[in-house]
């Protein structure tokens, strides 16, 4: 059993590596706004032996985040439901996917203006801890960056692409979904009205 759970773990880490080479770009709007067709749902997966609760299907505006927990660039951790009370912008990325690199600045910049109000974290897809932290002293970014070398966490975020973005609120509720992205200001304006008007209506 634990030799089929592990064969299926990685078959779908190969498989969202082979969709995340093939889907990067789009342009950042919101995806439940736009009704982008999501991939159709097929029946549930066999359970993982590490994580019962791990489905591998599409989410949608309205469902509960899947919690986790990443290790960040500066070796501390981030763990999604120790974040309740705060509204969470998530996004998914990779130092090779243009969309990613173009919106970075829009993190760094809300990043500077919430502070601790808000947890910000850019989860990166599948590659080493040298190649992110050396894309993020470069650039000189200190919002929170975790790496996901394993593809843990993205596969519990399944996506037609990155970068793939999430506004979550206090609650741990997701209330936007954003496939893609355009220029870094775009960006930011976006995220920073999603945060905000759910920030408001809480």
């Amino acid at each position: 059993m634990k030799t089929k759970n592990t064969i299926f773990s990685l078959s779908m880490v190969l498989l969202l590596n082979a969709l995340l080479l093939t889907a990067c770009g789009g342009t950042g709007e919101n995806a439940d706004r736009q009704n982008t067709p999501e991939t159709e749902k097929t029946a549930s997966s066999e359970q993982s032996a590490e994580d019962d609760s791990v489905s591998y299907l599409p989410l949608s505006v309205g469902d509960a985040a899947p919690d986790f927990t990443a290790v960040l660039t500066d070796g501390t951790e981030f763990t999604l439901s120790e974040q309740q009370g705060k509204v969470v912008l998530l996004n998914f990325w990779a130092t090779w996917c243009g969309p990613c690199v173009r919106e970075m600045p829009a993190f760094e910049k809300l990043y500077g203006e919430y502070g601790e109000d808000v947890a910000i974290l850019a989860v990166n897809c599948m590659e080493s801890e040298d190649i992110v932290k050396a894309f993020q002293d470069e650039n000189g970014y200190t919002f929170p960056i975790a790496c996901d070398p394993e593809g843990d966490v993205s596969l519990k975020y399944p996506s037609q692409g990155i970068p793939y973005t999430l506004v979550i609120d206090e609650e741990g509720i997701i209330q936007n979904i954003y496939v893609g992205a355009a220029d870094a200001e775009t960006q930011y304006l976006e995220y920073k009205g999603a945060i905000d008007a759910v920030s408001e209506g809480e």
